[in-house]
């Protein structure tokens, strides 16, 4: 029976495999790339700032605004370029690159709309005044 080791004593003898388990050495070089290639992804990864968390939600606010913005050919142009220049900056800046390509997304959809409703409402004007 063994008893339990205090502070300041080594246990007298311990197996390979406490001895694996207790320095975390693993027992093969593939098991080693496995655990390598597990942790990689993270590691890689850069955590964004909150300002930059900030700064694609705003762009992607206003490419969900942008829509709705197209109705009114005024306020639909300043929007939805506003959203596509912040969403762009934002796919560079950030590591939010796929909340930033949704933003660009529905800025562009928000854009041809409000160029597509200000032809309608242009053409409707010229045939009935002019």
């Amino acid at each position: 029976m063994r008893l339990p080791s205090f502070v300041g004593q080594r246990p007298e003898t311990s197996s390979l495999r406490e001895r694996i388990l207790s320095q975390r050495v693993y027992p093969t070089e593939v098991l080693r790339k496995i655990v390598r290639k597990i942790d990689a992804p993270a590691a890689w990864q850069a955590i964004p700032t909150e300002d930059q968390r900030h700064f694609v939600l705003t762009s992607f606010t206003l490419g969900c605004v942008s829509i709705l913005a197209a109705f009114f050919p005024i306020c639909g142009f300043p929007v939805s370029i506003t959203g596509l220049l912040l969403g762009l900056y934002g796919r560079q800046a950030t590591p939010l690159k796929t909340t930033s390509a949704w933003a660009i997304v529905l800025s562009l959809i928000g854009l041809l709309l409000t160029c597509i409703n200000t032809l309608v409402i242009l053409s409707i004007y010229f045939q009935n005044y002019l």
